[in-house]
């Protein structure tokens, strides 16, 4: 399957950087030589065992800034397409489709290696690659893979026996049939859809308690809003939320910044401005992460600025509850009329990866069949607006009208193991009440399962 990277998520990668399981960073290397070779091959191997990312060439991994020595003459000569699929074709034992994408910063240009998703068995190098005095380069037979090493930083090594849990649960989870494509082949449409609505059954407790937490972190997101002087966007522009809780809660016993750290490296960055994301390689200070009354929230606004139009407020506690706010990208585009249109194929994509993003955050927590994640969503100042698919015309939707109501809510509740691949159904639930204030319309699931394989493909 193609690889795709925008150029304004490839843009994103080097201008708002950050390290994490699903991507690395790294200073300039040369692929013509023994030892950028190997470094090449390892971190997309790496990549690959962790089910794709993307590798981030010319910044400092520390500082997050770019750097000069080391950066060739030409650098889309240097790190053609060509030469990279050679270097992973020689060296990895299953070969994969990578793509290069280059990145503006400062008026330079940043190689990207994107390395898909999908991978059903695991790498491992065909092999060696040593130096001219018989030092190991790459192993052969090892198997690479992004993980974290004893300080809690990411990074591509050899599988160590603590790995290959994850490793096989990755794999294991790209060969597992479609289970809504199983129940529809067996049950019907109407069928598979009463039965799912059961198996997406809600706990009215967790379900109060999510809601509750909702509007005390909204309150908290007006405050913090209020304070930079921009207050009227909570109230005026069209914006959606979604609330993450654990059931059970987390164990808050590490340290605050231990926690981000986890949260940092276990977001897969499915899209180019992803849910939760962690902002501490953001140039202003204002939009990076501050601890406030013992959780971590992050408000950023970039309206009009920079590369992008931006708007969100995120809170992390670290007894596992993670908040989201954002401005509709619907009021932030020049591309319709802010306030007159909801795009409905663009609103299942956010929910989507907001599931995605969760089941990630409670892999990397090491929570399983014996935790409950709710989500709490909400969607305001919608009163008047039409649904519009302005950002792919391709995704065609007949007129509905105009929504019967101003404010939408919805809810579900996945077990913690659930795997990605099979979100679509919770993405429909959660999202009925919302799109029937358009005369009754409903997301069709199978429109959904097609959203959430070009997600989890990283296909934008």
């Amino acid at each position: 399957m193609a690889i795709d990277i925008s150029q304004e998520f490839a843009d994103r990668l080097v201008n708002s950087p950050s390290e994490g399981l699903n991507v690395e960073i790294k200073r300039w290397i040369d692929p013509s030589e023994s030892s950028g070779i190997a470094k090449i091959a390892i971190a997309c191997m790496a990549l690959r065992n962790r089910n794709g990312g993307y590798l981030v060439i010319g910044l400092d991994n520390e500082s997050m800034e770019p750097v000069d020595d080391g950066k060739p003459e030409n650098v889309r000569l240097s790190f053609h397409i060509d030469i990279i699929q050679q270097i992973i074709s020689k060296y990895a034992s299953v070969a994969f489709e990578v793509a290069v994408a280059f990145a503006k910063r400062s008026d330079q240009e940043f190689p990207i290696i994107a390395v898909g998703s999908g991978v059903r068995a695991p790498v491992a190098a065909s092999k060696e690659l040593t130096t001219l005095a018989g030092k190991s380069l790459i192993r052969q037979h090892a198997v690479y893979f992004r993980t974290l090493n004893a300080s809690g930083v990411p990074s591509s090594s050899p599988a160590r026996y603590s790995d290959w849990a994850d490793i096989v649960e990755i794999c294991f989870e790209n060969r597992e049939a479609d289970i809504g494509r199983f129940l529809r082949r067996h049950l019907g449409v109407e069928g598979a859809s009463s039965f799912l609505e059961l198996a997406v059954g809600t706990s009215p407790t967790n379900k109060e308690q999510a809601f509750t937490a909702l509007d005390t972190n909204q309150e908290r997101m007006l405050e913090a809003l209020a304070a930079r002087g921009q207050g009227f966007l909570g109230h005026y522009r069209g914006s959606w939320s979604v609330l993450l809780r654990f059931d059970p809660p987390l164990p808050a016993d590490g340290s605050a910044r231990d926690f981000l750290n986890i949260v940092g490296s276990a977001n897969p960055q499915y899209t180019g401005w992803p849910v939760w994301m962690d902002s501490r390689g953001f140039h202003k200070e204002e939009d990076r992460p501050q601890l406030f009354e013992k959780a971590w929230e992050t408000l950023i606004l970039d309206i009009g600025e920079n590369w992008g139009n931006h708007a969100d407020f995120y809170r992390f506690d670290r007894h596992g509850e993670f908040y989201l706010w954002r401005v509709l990208q619907d009021d932030l585009t020049d591309k319709v009329k802010p306030g007159e249109y909801l795009d409905p194929g663009l609103t299942i994509y956010r929910v989507l990866e907001s599931l995605a993003v969760g089941l990630a955050f409670a892999k990397a927590f090491g929570r399983g069949e014996e935790t409950t994640l709710s989500f709490a969503f909400r969607w305001s100042n919608l009163q008047k607006r039409e649904l519009d698919s302005w950002s792919d015309r391709s995704r065609y939707i007949s007129s509905h009208g105009k929504a019967m109501g101003n404010v939408a809510e919805g809810y579900v509740e996945i077990p913690a193991d659930t795997p990605a691949e099979a979100v679509a159904t919770y993405a429909q639930a959660a999202t009925r009440d919302l799109f029937e204030l358009w005369d009754g319309w409903e997301y069709p699931l199978k429109a959904a399962e097609q959203q959430l394989e070009r997600l989890l493909n990283r296909r934008f």
